[in-house]
């Protein structure tokens, strides 16, 4: 979480054996009040690991897009710590998943009142106001998240998204058809609905991108392809697109060709894990065991319970 959460420490108290004299009253020892002191002390201390835990089995089943679960663990520790900033950003990130919109830019809110520099938050709540229909406030916050993280590229990106729905430059149906497709589970499905979209808006850079990982799914190759060099035709610095293609090359195994894709794709956006992670496999495969295990605790650093990074650190 944001705020650290410090481990509980378990005092080991002596206790000492003192000759009383019968009949005399003594007022209690310093010890004593100490003592007292601490327990409560102790108490906090549980309740703060408590709260981590439900963190954690939180974290775990939202990877696992358990989202009803991962909200309830959630929501134990925010009864914990109701001032934490980051466990309302991560509710929020999964009712958005859920498309409980209204209520996800609720919990995006009610973190920045509780961490007005939170940027990611201004973020996420700006793309819900986007959801709404709302591009005045949407713009206003993605302009506030800049305001305390000047490279954020999320914003960035969501800046230009919002300024070309209100230019007329992008429709707004294709906008909410991609927008569909991204929650759908069938390749299948999502290859009607972008293919639509494409049909509305063929400058999209988006939709040519989601479409050539829906057909990656769909086992057409060559489609996806197809798609990817359309997506980055139309945007040239979209490191999506450009990590995608990257992972096309090393699934056919041109390592080479897909290591400088990886690369690129991070320059244009620094801590994309997936990028790394492909990165890191990809030195892997191309008998670059050293390159690979300096990526991989690259991606460790950057966050700690990344599953695929510590998989492969362990097969190393």
């Amino acid at each position: 979480m944001k705020k650290a959460i410090v481990g509980l420490i378990i005092l080991l108290l002596a206790a000492s054996c003192a000759r009383m004299k019968p009949a005399v009253k003594e007022e209690p020892a310093a010890a004593e009040k100490i003592s007292a002191e601490e327990a409560a002390k102790m108490e906090q201390e549980l309740k703060k690991q408590e709260a981590e835990k439900y963190f954690s089995e939180g974290v775990e089943s939202y990877r696992q897009e358990n989202d009803s679960l991962a909200q309830s663990y959630w929501r134990k520790a925010v009864e914990i710590l109701p001032d934490d900033a980051e466990l309302h950003n991560f509710i929020g990130l999964s009712l958005h998943r859920q498309g409980r919109i209204k209520m996800a830019l609720n919990e995006f809110e009610t973190a920045l009142e509780n961490d007005p520099t939170y940027y990611e938050a201004y973020n996420n709540a700006g793309y819900m106001w986007l959801l709404l229909n709302n591009y005045d406030r949407a713009k206003a916050a993605f302009k506030q998240s800049l305001t305390y993280s000047a490279d954020y590229q999320p914003a960035l990106k969501n800046m230009k998204l919002v300024e070309s729905l209100i230019k007329g430059k992008l429709s707004k149906e294709a906008f909410n058809l991609t927008e569909r497709a991204a929650k759908s589970y069938d390749s299948a499905t999502q290859v009607k609905i972008l293919k639509d979209v494409i049909k509305i808006d063929s400058t999209y850079a988006k939709a040519h991108n989601n479409l050539a990982v829906a057909y990656y799914y769909e086992d057409k190759i060559d489609s996806a392809f197809f798609f990817l060099n359309k997506a980055l035709g139309l945007q040239k610095d979209y490191p999506e697109a450009v990590n995608n293609l990257g992972y096309l090359f090393k699934a056919a195994g041109k390592y080479d060709q897909a290591i400088k894709l990886f690369l690129k794709a991070l320059a244009l956006k620094p801590k994309y894990i997936s990028a790394f992670n492909n990165l890191g496999e990809t030195y892997f495969l191309n008998g670059d065991q050293a390159n690979a295990k300096r990526v991989f605790d690259t991606v460790t650093g950057l966050d700690p319970g990344n599953e695929t990074a510590k998989m492969w650190l362990e097969k190393m």
